[in-house]
């Protein structure tokens, strides 16, 4: 009854089965472990035993016999390694699982979600912000970040035998993978590039392409991987690459020897809060770096890259993040364009709810001694306001005010001096965001009022008090809008000659125009009054009675 399951063996079958034996057997295997699955012996396991519960043809033991040269098919010594070609296998197909993903991101060109399910023949591509994150049923782990295409080629495992065959085709971009060991003898990883075919068994690695230049790159943390290079790469020699080293690949050949990948990072400098929307990171100094892979994940496992670029500048600028906890990974690129080993660094994102914008004084500004009006802006979500001003660099040390606000104003009476005040928004629910960028000022003395003025025989001499470096504007008029000035100039020095005018009431005012150029409001307007028919020398007497 089994046997009428099987097609009938013909003289052609069975000779092209001898003839795979044949050829397997010689000394042409150079790609053995790319056609063949090698199986270590169990206790127990015998040709005829593994051919019902592993081939398609369960007669088909006898090739596994003439190919490993077995002479007794029911005793074999246990731990030796039997070598099955992959074409007397049953494959059969499965799928792996999209657990996260962030931006834009399509599979088959629908746009990807968590918990799709992807198998063989299925095309990914990321954008400039997109980051899949699959689970393949063995539990690796692939990640494929952004301005990324790739194909999954083949998803399939064997019938009776452990471990996943998995064959990717990388057209364009990167993608990172977390392979576990010991996946069994069925197990197979491999990423096919335009110019590069990388074979894995265990390990962590990534894999770029850039098919414009002609190379691919191999990076190895853990493990191993085997690199065959340039167009005729599936023929060509295996270059093993071990972990902490690299390879680059070119359309002819290897275009290098494995490198040693830069060390990571330091990360002590970093930060650990940010308070602003946009992240503005430093990069560390390091020898050979001549550029920066900066990624930012959320932590959690399976978490997709929310930022992931390639950076040239000193700073990385890093925006769209919510407020939470993150841990930023780094790595160093060099001039052969292979990025180095991970750094991490964990850090939190509180800038929300976003301080409001200081409109007065602001930051540099003067004002004048007394009551000094304080503004800003209307920050979202801010019900309430924090005030703080203080005459000193450290708030703590030399607070003045401290106090909840709301509105969008404040007023206090400050003596002369240097202050410097900040803001912060209070949420409805008491959630306190932080502080705006604190603004210096200073509060300047009002300007001195005229003294009365001296009376000569045929002028008004006044005088009042100023600073070196300053100058000084006064209006005289004979009416106290000032409407229509009888005299005005800038002086340099802290007084002025005025032709004695006709019998009648005047007002004097003055302002000073410090050396960077601020000007105060006017003094207050001071009366002069000349009479008519009074000795000139009892003016000054006069003036003083009023």
């Amino acid at each position: 009854m089994t046997r009428r399951r099987h097609r009938p063996r013909t003289f052609l079958h069975a000779l092209g089965l001898l003839f795979l034996a044949v050829s397997c057997m010689a000394a042409v295997c150079t790609q053995a472990s790319a056609h063949e699955i090698h199986y270590r012996l169990q206790p127990g396991d015998t040709l005829i035993g593994l051919g019902k519960r592993v081939l398609v043809d369960p007669r088909d033991w006898v090739v596994l016999q003439r190919l490993n040269r077995v002479k007794d098919p029911y005793r074999m010594p246990i731990g030796s390694i039997l070598r099955i070609p992959v074409e007397l296998v049953r494959p059969e197909a499965r799928t792996a699982e999209v657990v996260a993903v962030v931006g834009e991101a399509r599979v088959n060109g629908v746009a990807a979600t968590a918990g799709t399910t992807i198998a063989a023949g299925s095309r990914l591509e990321t954008g400039a912000d997109g980051h899949i994150v699959l689970r393949l049923p063995d539990g690796s782990r692939l990640a494929l970040p952004a301005h990324s295409q790739m194909r999954i080629d083949a998803l399939r495992s064997v019938r009776g035998l452990d471990g996943l065959d998995v064959e990717l085709g990388l057209d364009h971009g990167r993608v990172e993978s977390d392979v576990p060991p010991e996946r069994g003898p069925a197990a197979r990883y491999r990423v096919d590039t335009p110019t590069a075919v990388i074979g894995v068994r265990g390990t962590e690695f990534r894999v770029g392409a850039d098919p414009e230049a002609g190379t691919s790159r191999a990076e190895v943390t853990r493990g191993r991987v085997e690199v065959q290079g340039g167009e005729t790469r599936h023929g060509a020699p295996v270059r093993k690459v071990a972990a902490g080293y690299g390879l680059v690949v070119g359309r002819d050949a290897m275009l290098s020897m494995p490198l040693r990948l830069l060390p990571a990072p330091p990360t002590d400098g970093l930060p650990t809060l940010f308070e602003e929307p946009l992240l503005r990171v430093p990069l560390p100094d390091m020898d050979d770096a001549v550029a920066w892979r900066v990624q930012v994940f959320t932590g959690e496992p399976d978490a997709p890259a929310l930022f992931d670029e390639r950076v040239t500048e000193t700073t990385a600028r890093i925006a769209r993040l919510t407020d939470g906890d993150y841990v930023l990974r780094l790595r160093a690129i060099d001039r052969h364009g292979l990025e180095g080993l991970d750094a991490q660094h964990a850090f939190r994102l509180k800038a929300r709810p976003e301080p409001p914008f200081l409109a007065a004084p602001i930051d540099d500004g003067k004002v004048i001694a007394g009551d000094v009006a304080f503004r800003w802006a209307q920050a979202p979500e801010a019900a309430r306001y924090r005030f703080q001003l203080g005459n000193g660099q450290d708030f703590d040390a030399a607070l003045v005010v401290d106090e909840l606000i709301e509105g969008s104003s404040f007023g206090i009476a400050l003596a002369p001096g240097r202050y410097r005040w900040r803001m912060a928004s209070l949420r409805a629910d008491g959630d306190v965001g932080p502080w705006s960028t604190a603004a210096t000022f200073e509060v300047r003395p009002l300007p001195t009022t005229p003294q009365p003025p001296a009376v000569g025989e045929d002028a008004l001499d006044f005088r009042w008090s100023g600073e070196p470096g300053q100058r000084f504007e006064y209006q005289f008029a004979d009416d106290e809008s000032f409407a229509e000035p009888l005299a005005q100039a800038v002086v340099n020095e802290p007084q002025a000659s005025l032709p004695l005018p006709v019998p009648g009431s005047y007002w004097m005012r003055v302002r000073t125009i410090d050396p960077d150029g601020f000007v105060s409001p006017w003094s207050g307007a001071q009366k002069v009054v000349v009479p008519a028919g009074y000795p000139w020398w009892m003016l000054p007497l006069l003036l003083l009675a009023l």
